[in-house]
């Protein structure tokens, strides 16, 4: 009786030495199979009519990429159906871009929607002179020129809130006071003198590395002169020297991403915190107080509506200091009304100066000074 012998090849498979049962086993090898399949496939695609369908090429084209897969190796052949989306070259965290981009949001109503941030000051970072016109008020002039009241008053020496046609009046880029630098001054002085921050006066000038000289011009953002203790300044310690919104007074008034943060930029300053959203989203009021000023009536497009603002709701609160609400599409509240903390009082809308539909949310202290919202 003759034995068959056996070996085992470099898989470690059992190789007959029988003529026939090798043949059978060599068969099964993956390697053997993907050549028996292509021959098979070589085959049906020659003797095909020329009128193949294509949906019938891609079925036969799937089954040769499926058995590739099936014995461990991946294909190396792409079709329209295997082929990976293509991403997008956007960075969707926006973190080096500028506060003026927006970022895409999908939003039901309209397929594709964005959101973006306010551009409500038009200031190129210069004092300008604005003489006063029949009519105008100090409160309008200030509006005009996104800044406060209290802004114009000290730059021009100015004990009340009347003006004359005629007068001219120099207009800080931004809310805050000028400075000229004397000998001894620093950053954290001046800052210091106007109740302000160190950063934002150096990030707003430009200054680097601290160092300033004597006859230097310094505008210091959100500055105040404070001269003798006034009902104005005196009333609301609360509101008086702090540079941020008392932390857990304000809850933050609309869900979004934060699509421009407050502080300075070199030559400008954003005075508040710009939340993106798909239009409609509902906007809160961040804590109860009273409303004292509405806009309602602005369209988008109108960018020099409501002072660049668009509709907007200014609400007074216990702490003496006052909330804004900006770029809205719609107002739910009047002037006189009172409000709860967590009220809705509108809706995120893309009107007045803004780049796409999102929130402008503001704090602002009794002296017209702004301060950081804290959440």
């Amino acid at each position: 009786m003759q034995l068959n012998s056996t070996s085992k090849d470099s898989s470690g498979q059992s190789v007959s030495k029988n003529g026939q049962k090798s043949k059978i086993t060599l068969f099964y090898k993956p390697s053997i199979l993907k050549v028996y399949s292509l021959f098979i496939l070589f085959s049906l695609l020659v003797g095909a009519p020329s009128v193949a369908s294509a949906d019938f090429f891609d079925f036969l084209t799937g089954s040769a990429s499926a058995s590739e897969n099936a014995s461990g190796t991946e294909s190396s052949s792409l079709n329209s159906q295997t082929m990976p989306l293509i991403e997008s070259s956007i960075n969707p965290d926006m973190k080096n871009m500028d506060d003026s981009v927006y970022i895409p949001m999908e939003d039901d109503s309209v397929g594709t929607d964005w959101v973006g941030s306010g551009l409500e000051s038009d200031s190129n970072g210069e004092i300008v002179t604005y003489t006063v016109k029949k009519g105008d008020t100090l409160s309008q002039i200030a509006e005009d020129y996104d800044v406060s009241v209290n802004t114009i008053r000290w730059e021009n020496g100015l004990s009340g809130q009347t003006v004359k046609e005629g007068q001219e009046l120099r207009i800080l880029p931004v809310t805050g006071v000028k400075h000229i630098v004397k000998s001894g001054d620093t950053i954290a002085k001046i800052a210091n003198k106007y109740d302000a921050d160190s950063d934002e006066i150096s990030i707003y000038n430009g200054i680097s590395d601290g160092t300033i000289k004597a006859g230097d011009v310094i505008i210091v953002p959100n500055g105040v002169i404070v001269n003798t203790p006034s009902k104005s300044t005196s009333s609301s310690s609360s509101s008086g020297n702090s540079k941020s919104a008392p932390v857990g007074y304000y809850l933050r008034p609309a869900s979004g991403r934060i699509t421009s943060p407050y502080g300075s930029r070199k030559g400008g300053f954003h005075y508040g915190v710009d939340i993106g959203n798909a239009r409609g989203t509902p906007v809160y009021a961040a804590a109860s107080g009273k409303v004292i000023a509405v806009v309602s009536y602005c369209k988008e497009g109108a960018t020099s509506c409501g002072g660049r603002y668009g509709n907007y709701i200014v609400i007074e609160h216990a702490n003496g200091q006052r909330t804004r609400y900006a770029h809205l599409s719609k107002v739910n509240v009047s002037v006189g009304q009172s409000v709860k903390q967590g009220k809705q009082i509108g809706a995120i809308g893309n009107t007045g100066r803004s780049t796409g539909p999102h929130l402008h949310f503001q704090v602002e202290k009794q002296n017209g000074a702004t301060v950081r919202p804290v959440f």
